[in-house]
């Protein structure tokens, strides 16, 4: 399970907690000195990897309130550095928190703005996680973080004053109003002859009342809730020191209590509480307070290996699941493979057990000769369909007005056949057309044909069709239309071996026939005049 290393800082001490699984797992300490220095390096080396807080509790930890005009996020957040850079210009550690509106005028938002003001206090450990590229996830004031300490323990009161003891001997009071922190301040302690801890925290938590009272946190029937983090074994040694007053009210609070209440196991051994907000950190988390963006790049570049270690595991489980399921499909595949040759083999079984019980009857080898001969005589260079229109197709692209209907194509030894066609009608019929009044033979056979010789093989020698189409005419140009299915017909007669003559034109213009039209008041439109022709192709014969 992956560690988190939590570093709690104080004036005269630095305490390593490693958590593991939500639960702190190590403790060590180290002084503030050259000495603890040259040990913490030593031991951090082995836990570089791990994503490394830091918690400062120190005396040179200041915090001043303020009022920016109320603003968009953007322009509120430029607002709250430019004043945080004047403030505290010589920090290098700062951080600036809005915490709401005021309820009156012109609503302005509240801020408070913290900083380190020595960063010398800092350097000696920024150094090493520097030398060691420790990825530094952030560096977070305690006194902020102590905020959610009182939320997850129930002590939100309008006015909160939380005592807490931090490892190196000294006491962090931190005042809260409405769960916004508004003061914080560290007092070592140093008890004079006599004085007990329960009466210096009387003393120290009175100082601190005058205070806020005299910079007008309280109102006439305001009074402070002190709540003090304690170990059982300190607590006979404060308790007797506490007396309630009218504006001023202590409670006690176990701090092994406190930990069973946020889930944390082992408690706490003493009344130091890092441990405490080190856990409440490890399950709500804080955004980074102090650290730079500079200080904060090997955190980034660890996430980023992180992310790309997760994508190339995704995408290796998919290239994974992709290959098992082509070996899924390629076995289905393969097994139905197997299952057809095997009811081919069956089949051919059979087959061959039928054939065996048939008599052998045998071919002459006459007839075989026979059958080759008519076939490389005649079958092999047999016409077809697709060769005899070929070559008119591409007449036929050369008159986009024309459209073909039907084709009727037939082989015959005899030039003078013609297939038989069944006219059909266009859609828009031209205004007028022809009345034949006499018999045209052509014409007739071309619509009935040529009766066939029946019975024996045609040879093929002649390849005979009847086309039929319509060429687009506008109002009356049966002229036009008439032209241009006679230059059709010429320009397929001089094709190579092709003969094309006109079976109907557009319009038959034969003194034989009658013509037949019908008008109005309004112009004809366009109309298809429907035409036919007999084309031939004669096949030389073979030397």
């Amino acid at each position: 399970m992956a560690a988190r290393h939590i570093l709690y800082l104080t004036n005269t001490v630095l305490v390593s907690l490693v958590a593991r699984g939500g639960r702190i797992v190590e403790r060590k300490v180290f002084p503030v000195s050259g000495e603890g220095a040259g040990a913490f390096e030593a031991h951090i080396s082995g836990l570089r990897g791990a994503p490394t807080h830091l918690v400062t509790d120190l005396a040179e930890e200041d915090f001043r309130l303020d009022t920016v005009p109320h603003l968009g996020q953007r322009d509120r957040q430029a607002v709250m550095s430019r004043k945080l850079a004047q403030i505290f210009r010589n920090s290098s550690y700062r951080h600036a928190i809005a915490q709401g509106r005021e309820p009156d005028g012109r609503r302005d938002d509240r801020v408070i703005y913290t900083a380190i003001t020595n960063d010398e206090v800092l350097r000696p450990w920024v150094e090493i996680f520097q030398r060691l590229e420790v990825p530094v996830e952030g560096i977070h004031s305690s006194a902020v973080l102590s905020g959610r300490l009182l939320e997850a323990l129930g002590l939100v009161f309008t006015h909160t004053l939380l005592v807490t003891f931090t490892p190196g001997g000294a006491v962090r009071q931190s005042y809260f109003r409405e769960k916004e922190l508004k003061f914080s301040r560290l007092t070592p302690v140093d008890l004079e002859e006599g004085a007990t801890l329960g009466t210096f925290l009387a003393e120290e938590a009175a100082r601190t009342w005058q205070y806020l009272d005299s910079v007008r946190f309280f109102g006439a029937h305001n009074h402070l809730e002190v709540c003090v983090i304690v170990h059982p074994k300190d607590r006979a040694a404060i308790a007797p020191a506490f007396r309630d007053f009218e504006q001023i009210q202590y409670r006690l609070v176990d701090i092994e209590q406190a930990a069973a209440k946020v889930g944390m196991k082992p408690p706490p051994i003493s009344s130091s509480t890092e441990e405490l907000l080190a856990h409440i950190f490890l399950r709500r988390g804080e955004n980074n307070h102090f650290a730079s963006p500079e200080l904060r790049r090997f955190a980034l570049l660890r996430r980023a290996r992180i992310a790309i270690r997760a994508a190339s595991a995704v995408v290796l489980a998919a290239g994974v699941a992709y290959g098992a399921w082509n070996l899924s499909v390629s076995l289905q595949s393969r097994e139905k493979n197997l299952q057809a040759t095997a009811g081919g083999s069956a089949f051919d079984a059979e087959h061959d057990k039928l054939l065996q019980s048939i008599p052998s009857q045998g071919v002459a080898g006459e007839t075989m000769r026979d059958v080759v001969a008519f076939y490389s005589g005649s079958m092999r260079a047999y016409p077809t369909m697709s060769a005899f229109l070929l070559p008119i197709s591409g007449v036929l692209e050369r008159y986009p007005s024309i459209r073909l209907s039907q084709i009727q194509w037939q082989t015959a030894d005899d030039d003078k056949v013609t297939p038989v066609l069944v006219p059909m009608a266009p859609r828009s019929l031209p205004p007028v057309k022809t009345i034949s009044t006499a018999r045209d033979p052509a014409r007739d056979v071309a619509v009935r044909g040529t009766p066939d010789a029946g019975g024996s093989f045609a040879t093929g020698r002649h390849a005979v069709a009847v086309l039929e189409g319509t060429v687009k005419m506008e109002g009356l140009g049966f002229r036009d239309a008439n032209a241009q299915v006679q230059r059709l017909a010429d320009d397929i007669g001089r094709l190579e071996g092709y003969t094309a003559a006109i079976v109907e034109s557009p319009l038959d213009v034969n003194p034989k026939g009658g013509i037949q039209g019908k008008f109005d008041s309004r112009e004809p439109g366009s109309s298809d005049a429907r035409f036919s022709l007999r084309i031939a192709r004669t096949k030389e014969p073979r030397p």
